[in-house]
């Protein structure tokens, strides 16, 4: 059947609407039964429940889908439809604008065991095992010549090198500095890991010697006492930065946030 019926008053339904139509969507509860509706080709008036009256279910070829309108919502003469406004240029803006909040600057900071933030991560430096590594360079050198005079002799002078050169890394990554908020840790060993640590509050003196070449070279060793004991609690030895490190750990004393420099 043509759509030749238009709902009076209903913005919802503007469009002309056919019986089956009508009788959907008061089956759905969109619509009610006192709703009056023009009859286009007559032009009188009708109630939908008189046009409805009486029909069977539609079948589904009946073009059922085309109306998925809102549910049923009682209009009377004097309702007003308040019109969608859009959204103010400011907000639109403030949208555009809106940025993810910044993440935490300890989430892009690695964490001890304990779950502290590690503020400071080091190893003693290459430079001071300055005796293996002239050792290193002398067999290399050594190896170099010997390539001329007996080969055999070369290559066991390169292996002596290498061996050497590798047990400088593993003695040098087997020791870790760290210092975090709440202590300074000394950690050592290669299969089994052993530790030394001071609380950052517990600490009495911080004293860093730089002398010789390994002073020349910016290497320095850092000692942390405590009041609990007369001698050295925990030792940084040839590092880089010495004094870097002990101001970290004297701001940390004070309460002083090292992350916000």
């Amino acid at each position: 059947m043509s759509a030749r019926y238009t709902l009076q008053q209903h913005p919802a339904f503007s469009a002309p609407l056919s019986k089956e139509d009508l009788y959907t969507l008061v089956a759905r509860g969109s619509l009610a039964r006192g709703e009056m509706c023009l009859d286009e080709e007559t032009g009188h008036m009708h109630t939908v429940g008189e046009l409805v009256s009486g029909m069977r279910r539609p079948s589904a070829s009946s073009g059922q889908a085309r109306i998925d309108r809102p549910m049923y919502r009682e209009i009377g003469p004097d309702t007003e439809f308040p019109e969608e406004e859009a959204p103010a240029e400011e907000e639109v803006e403030e949208e555009i604008e809106e940025t993810p909040p910044a993440e935490d600057e300890d989430d892009a900071r690695n964490y001890s065991a304990s779950g502290e933030v590690i503020l400071h991560h080091a190893h003693p430096s290459w430079l001071g095992y300055t005796k293996a590594l002239l050792l290193c360079i002398l067999l290399a050198i050594a190896g170099g010549l010997l390539f001329v005079i007996q080969f055999e002799y070369a290559i066991i002078a390169l292996l002596c090198a290498s061996s050497t050169l590798i047990a400088i890394g593993i003695s040098r990554f087997s020791h870790d500095y760290i210092v975090t908020r709440e202590r300074v840790e000394l950690i050592w060993g290669i299969i089994g890991r052993s530790s030394k640590e001071a609380r950052i509050c517990d600490i009495r003196s911080i004293d860093v010697y730089e002398s010789g070449i390994k002073g020349l070279l910016g290497l320095g060793t850092i000692d942390f006492s405590t009041a609990a004991n007369a001698g050295i609690e925990v030792q940084f030895k040839d590092m880089r930065r010495a004094h870097v490190v002990k101001d970290l750990v004297r701001k940390l004393q004070r309460g002083v946030d090292p992350t916000d420099d």
